[in-house]
C-alpha cells in the first residue's frame, strides 16, 4: 500500500458534526449524553443507551428540498463527505475522482423499514422510497450527485475489514493512477433490530467489560480525502500501512488501540509495547463496527495537535512522547484479533516514506 496525504476529515456522530467538535470531544471538554431507548426482550422492556448522530448541519451544504427522499443512514454518509472536502478546502469534481463508501450492516434501519412495508402493505404498495434507499450503493449515488463526482464508487461491506479494505482499494487506485484523489468513508447506523440482538445477544455474551464504562451502541460516519502522498504537503499528516510482527516494529512510536476492536485480547497481549496507549472512543461514538476509520481520525487530530487525548476526565491531554512524527493504530479483525502482532497496523506520519 502505497503512502497517503490526508487533506480533510469529516467526521459526524453522537459528538457533532466536522472537526471541531470532534476535537472537542477527545479533549474531554464536550460531554456526549447518550439516549435511553427502551428495547423488548424475551426477558421483557430492557433500557439501552444508543449514540445517535444529527444530520441538521448538513443544509449548510444542501438545500432542504433536496434531502427530502433521503434516508437517514445516506444523509449521515453526504454530510460526512461534505465536511472531508470543505475540511480539504476543494471541491471534488471531476472524473479523476474516485469515491468509496465502507459499511458493516448498510442502511439497515431502512432495509428493515422497506421490509415492515412490504408484510404490511404488500409488494404493489411498498414503498419505493423506502426501496431505492435500501439498495446497498444508495449512498455512494447520493454523494457523487450532490458532489458531482464522476469516477470510480465503490460501495463495500467485509465486516470490521471494511475500513482496511477500503483504504487499500483507495490505494490500489491512486498507485495504478486512476484518479487523482479519493473521497473515501465509512458510515453505519442504528435500528431496532441492532438494538434488540445488542441485548438479546450480544451484551448476554458480553458485558464489554475492559475497564470501560458500559455502553451501547452509535452510529455515524467518517471521511477521509486521500491522494497520493509524494509531492504532497499535507497538515494533516500521512496514512501508511506497516507490517505489524513484534514490537520492534513500533519502535518508539506511541501505539494506540481501541478496546473495542481489540475486544478479544487481553491487556496482557500487549504488554510488550512500551508505549501502548488504549483509546476509548466508545464514550464518544459508541460502539461502532466502522471505529477503525474513527481510531485513524483520533491519531491524525492528536499527530496534529501534537498532543495526546486519551478521553479519560482523570488524565489531562499530554504532549506526544519522543520525536512525536507517528501515531501507530492497530485495526484488529475477526481473525488476527486473537494474535494482534498479526493484525493491520497503519501509521499517521508528519514524513512518509516511499
Amino acid at each position: 500500500m502505497i503512502p497517503l496525504a490526508i487533506h480533510g476529515i469529516g467526521p459526524v456522530g453522537a459528538f457533532g458534526a466536522g472537526l471541531d467538535e470532534w476535537r472537542a470531544a477527545l479533549k474531554g471538554e464536550k460531554k456526549i449524553e447518550p439516549e435511553l431507548s427502551d428495547i423488548e426482550t424475551s426477558r421483557g422492556f430492557d433500557s439501552l443507551p444508543i449514540f445517535r448522530a444529527s444530520t441538521k448541519t448538513l443544509t449548510r451544504f444542501i438545500k432542504s428540498r433536496e434531502l427530502r427522499r433521503l434516508d437517514h443512514f445516506s444523509r449521515m454518509a453526504l454530510l460526512g463527505a461534505c465536511l472531508a472536502c470543505e475540511d480539504s478546502g476543494q471541491k471534488l469534481i471531476g472524473e479523476r475522482t474516485g469515491l468509496i463508501v465502507a459499511s458493516t450492516y448498510g442502511a439497515s434501519a431502512t432495509t428493515f423499514s422497506f421490509l415492515d412495508s412490504v408484510i404490511q402493505d404488500g409488494d404493489a404498495l411498498a414503498s419505493p422510497t423506502l426501496f431505492s434507499n435500501s439498495v446497498h450503493n444508495a449512498a455512494a449515488a447520493h454523494i457523487a450527485k450532490h458532489l458531482k463526482i464522476t469516477g470510480p464508487n465503490l460501495s463495500l461491506t467485509q465486516g470490521r475489514l471494511s475500513v482496511p479494505m477500503a483504504l487499500l482499494t483507495a490505494a490500489q487506485w491512486l498507485a495504478e493512477g486512476q484518479v487523482d484523489t479519493v473521497l473515501c468513508g465509512a458510515v453505519d447506523e442504528y435500528c431496532e433490530v441492532l438494538g434488540y440482538c445488542w441485548r438479546s445477544y450480544l451484551n448476554r455474551k458480553n458485558n464489554y467489560n475492559y475497564g470501560l464504562k458500559l455502553c451501547g451502541p452509535g452510529e455515524g460516519s467518517l471521511f477521509f480525502r486521500l491522494s497520493r502522498a509524494q509531492g504532497t504537503n499535507t497538515p494533516l499528516g500521512y496514512l501508511e500501512k506497516h507490517e505489524l510482527n513484534s514490537a520492534k516494529s513500533l519502535s518508539p512510536v506511541p501505539f494506540i488501540y481501541s478496546p473495542d476492536a481489540c475486544a478479544k485480547n487481553s491487556e496482557s497481549r500487549f504488554s510488550q509495547f512500551n508505549h501502548r496507549l488504549p483509546i476509548d472512543l466508545s464514550q464518544i461514538c459508541g460502539f461502532l463496527p466502522i471505529t477503525a476509520a474513527f481510531d485513524l481520525a483520533a491519531a491524525a487530530t492528536m499527530l496534529y495537535d501534537q498532543t495526546l487525548y486519551l478521553n479519560d476526565p482523570a488524565k489531562a491531554p499530554q504532549q506526544i512522547p519522543f520525536s512525536g512524527s507517528a501515531i501507530a493504530c492497530l485495526q484488529a479483525d475477526s481473525i488476527t484479533s486473537q494474535k494482534p502482532l498479526t493484525g493491520n497496523c497503519y501509521w499517521i506520519t508528519n514524513c512518509p516514506q516511499e
